[in-house]
């Protein structure tokens, strides 16, 4: 069976609802079905809610498990397994071409990936030196990131294990960059995006009038969330810091 339309659709709706999604509440959002968690998050009213309702359950499920296990979806450990886009899938969505999987494709449940998050960082010391400032001179907060960043933590797993958002990280790095402090983050962005997706959005950076955040989504809104811009944005303005 061709799949190359639904499993753009399964990923264009991964991008659109904007967060790691349990497997049943993504079949539920293909389906069209009001569950409590479509309810809960206000997912009815987006655009690809409902565009698989005229297929079923099984195969839903059996377009979830293709796409993983030929890397177009990774799965969240510490979401308990949700689902997300990689960037090979976000280059499929964008650039599809065939592919073909058996009309009787069995429906294999995936094996939880094991991640280890390290143990999050020990007070710095008041007189270490971080980029030519003491810990007295710059804010407790970005000592912490900068720390964390060094022992190459997932920025996703320290913003929460700080009770912050992904945004509020976003919004220390972007500080940073201001502040002409260069950090190395490609670890974290190779894991997010990749090097062909980075690449790609970099040399649009690169070539853009400005690296406004607007046209940015105007451009790759429809594939790329609006942290993952601002994730390439980051390294692209620190990347002129060298």
């Amino acid at each position: 069976m061709e799949a190359k339309e639904q499993i753009v659709k399964l990923i264009k709706a991964l991008v659109e609802i904007n967060m790691p999604t349990q497997r049943q509440l993504l079949i539920d959002f293909m389906m069209g079905r009001r569950s409590r968690l479509i309810e809960e998050y206000e997912l009815f009213d987006k655009e690809y809610f409902g565009d698989g309702e005229t297929n079923d359950d099984d195969f839903w499920a059996t377009i979830i498990d293709t796409a993983y296990e030929n890397g177009l979806l990774k799965q969240v450990a510490s979401k308990k397994n949700a689902l997300l886009p990689t960037a090979a899938g976000k280059k499929f969505a964008r650039k599809p071409t065939s592919f073909t999987i058996p009309d009787e494709e069995p429906i294999n449940e995936t094996e939880p990936e094991v991640q280890e998050i390290d143990s999050l960082l020990e007070e710095a010391q008041e007189e270490r030196l971080v980029f030519g400032h003491t810990v007295s001179q710059l804010a407790k907060q970005q000592i912490k990131l900068i720390t964390a960043i060094d022992r190459h933590l997932a920025l996703d797993s320290y913003a929460e294990a700080e009770g912050l958002g992904l945004d509020e990280v976003l919004d220390e790095l972007e500080l940073l960059a201001e502040q002409k402090r260069r950090l190395d983050i490609t670890y974290f962005t190779d894991e997010v995006l990749g090097d062909e997706c980075m690449n790609e959005l970099l040399d649009y950076f690169e070539n853009a009038k400005s690296d406004d955040m607007l046209e940015a989504m105007r451009e790759y809104g429809d594939i790329y969330k609006e942290e993952e811009l601002r994730l390439a944005r980051i390294v692209y303005r620190m990347n002129k810091l060298k």
